[in-house]
């Protein structure tokens, strides 16, 4: 008899136990109001923000300030530190504010839509014993967006992070990973880019401008009577020069990519119409001076549609996609 009730003791204690393992992680509602976006920085990588956030929980000794860090950040600060209880919960309350780190995607610069992330995580307790949920009050101000972008959508998001590590605990196992509750925010801009496009790729236009000039000329054979080699080949430097400027106007307000861009088309196909039109002036005084004029009619006209088929129709269309 007694060894019966020695066993159901062991099973009864040995349930406890399995059941105080499976707990259920400690939930964490967490919500924010973004009031402010500004210093959109493409060259930095990099944008600033400002939003409150709140944290709702049953435990007492939980303090989300102490704790809670915007991993995607560069710096951050937390001010208006409040906590307040309601029935049983508590409800922390403070403003982030912080630069945040971003990866830009310039593919279709400057027709581009962004989607700036912020990314807040819990320090101390992996998921299986913390969990974000998220407030579907969340939301941001509407005056806040930057000038010349618009807001496409916004969410929070309860997602995790895994941390291939042992943080330096010599008890646990190589390749033990950890996984950490996040809460991220998505703000998607989108921004409205033809007056930058204008003003940005301003002396690519006028290069382009030039280059026509010559085709032009070396497809008339009045012109080339009239206009020598020599002005011809100015006009042609005139364009390259404007080009360069143009490419490093881009470069001081763009980041450097390593995918291709709507501005790396426009710079390369700008600057094959300069060798073009180099290669048929010079071309075109040969076959004149051979009088083949119409074997350098036909030429010039080819060398223009190649261009215009390059250089406008090719872009054209990659704007008619992004914007």
């Amino acid at each position: 008899m007694l060894r019966s009730l020695a066993s159901i003791l062991c099973f009864c204690l040995f349930i406890t136990s399995v059941q105080a393992d499976e707990a259920p992680p400690s939930d964490v509602k967490f919500g924010m109001f973004i009031t402010n976006i500004h210093d959109i920085n493409f060259s930095n990588n990099e944008y600033d923000v400002e939003f409150w956030s709140w944290f709702l929980t049953d435990n007492a000794d939980y303090n989300p300030s102490d704790r809670t860090e915007i991993t995607n950040s560069k710096n951050f600060s937390i001010r208006n530190d409040t906590t307040q209880q309601i029935a049983d919960q508590y409800l922390h309350s403070q403003v982030f504010k912080g630069t945040i780190k971003q990866h830009w995607n310039i593919s279709k610069y400057p027709f581009d839509t962004q989607q700036l992330v912020i990314s807040l995580e819990d320090t101390l307790e992996p998921s299986d014993t913390l969990v974000y949920s998220i407030d579907p009050t969340s939301s941001i101000a509407n005056d806040i967006i930057p000038e010349g972008w618009t807001l496409k959508s916004f969410e929070v998001i309860s997602t995790t992070t895994d941390y291939p590590t042992t943080f330096g605990d010599p008890t646990l196992a190589a390749g033990t990973n950890y996984t950490f509750s996040q809460a991220k925010a998505v703000i998607t801009l989108k921004r409205n880019g033809m007056r930058v496009f204008i003003t940005s790729f301003l002396g690519l236009f006028v290069a382009t401008f030039l280059i026509m000039i010559v085709f032009t000329i070396n497809t008339s054979a009045r012109s080339l009577a009239t206009i020598p080699l020599q002005p011809r080949i100015t006009l042609c430097v005139g364009s390259l020069f404007a080009a360069v400027g143009a490419i490093y106007g881009l470069d001081a307000k763009v980041p450097y990519t390593t995918s291709f861009t709507l501005s790396d088309s426009l710079q390369i196909t700008t600057f094959a119409g300069i060798i073009l039109a180099i290669g048929s002036s010079v071309i075109s005084d040969i076959l004149v001076k051979a009088e083949k004029m119409v074997l350098q009619r036909n030429l010039m006209i080819t060398l223009w549609s190649l261009f215009l088929i390059l250089h406008v129709g090719f872009n054209a269309y990659l704007i008619s996609t992004s914007v």
